[in-house]
């Protein structure tokens, strides 16, 4: 159950070069092989992990006891491959190269290469504090960096009458579950409602008909989808909630 989220933050990077024609490479000095490098780098970036709240109670439910950050994705590998998968992406922020743009022109060497990359940070991560570590990695150059957005980045207290009413539907369902805690390596529409009225959000959906490694793989796909009887149980649990705090 996510009581958290990652910022969405990502970030365009205009690497300058020289134009001319591609038959003669020599007097020219491509921006899209700058980039190249750049991308390089980012890929190869491995900060320095931290230990989220919800991320080190999830850890503390499966293992039983306190995990430190430096051993928290060898713990969750020995767990499971799915708790590895799930907790890698929340001990650092994120960056994910998705979109280049140059020449639009076979034959023309590009002047501007424009590069814009996917980032999420931690909760507990500023901007400013991941623009000195990215500027770090990517090096002295011939570019510019920008900020796009800030968006998300928010948590919701554990101890709450909804996380009640969620334990209390899994004990009906599975006696022998637990509701774990854990934070969103994605970004959802929850960070609008506690950032304008504080209000409390998790993100929890139950399922059994589909495997949750399955549908992982699906998101964002041509095949994203959701088993019926999966909708039922949700239906359920929606119901559940209302009646338990509601009264």
């Amino acid at each position: 159950c996510s009581a958290a989220e990652k910022m969405s933050s990502p970030f365009r990077l205009i690497v300058h070069g020289r134009s001319g024609h591609a038959s003669m490479p020599g007097i020219a000095d491509n921006a899209l092989v700058k980039a190249a490098t750049l991308i390089v780098r980012l890929a190869e970036l491995r900060p320095e992990p931290r230990l989220e709240p919800e991320v080190a109670a999830f850890l503390h439910l499966l293992t039983g006891r306190e995990v430190g950050a430096d051993e928290a994705l060898d713990v969750a590998r020995g767990v499971h491959p799915l708790a590895a998968e799930l907790v890698e992406p929340l001990l650092t922020l994120t960056v994910s190269p998705t979109i280049v743009s140059a020449s639009q022109k076979r034959n023309v060497i590009p002047a501007l290469c424009d590069l814009i990359c996917d980032c999420r940070l931690l909760p507990s991560e500023t901007q400013q504090e991941a623009e000195t570590l990215l500027r770090e990695t990517l090096g002295r150059g011939d570019y510019d960096f920008e900020w796009l957005e800030g968006q998300g980045g928010t948590r919701s207290p554990l101890e709450t009458p909804l996380w009640e009413a969620i334990e209390s539907f899994v004990a009906v369902e599975e006696p022998e579950a637990k509701v774990a805690p854990v934070c969103l390596a994605g970004f959802t529409d929850s960070h609008w409602l506690r950032e304008a009225f504080g209000t409390v959000a998790y993100g929890f959906f139950p399922m059994r008909t589909m495997d949750p490694e399955v549908a992982a793989r699906l998101i964002h796909s041509a095949d994203e989808r959701i088993a019926v009887e999966d909708l039922e149980l949700g239906v359920r649990f929606l119901r559940h909630v209302a009646q338990q705090i509601g009264g």
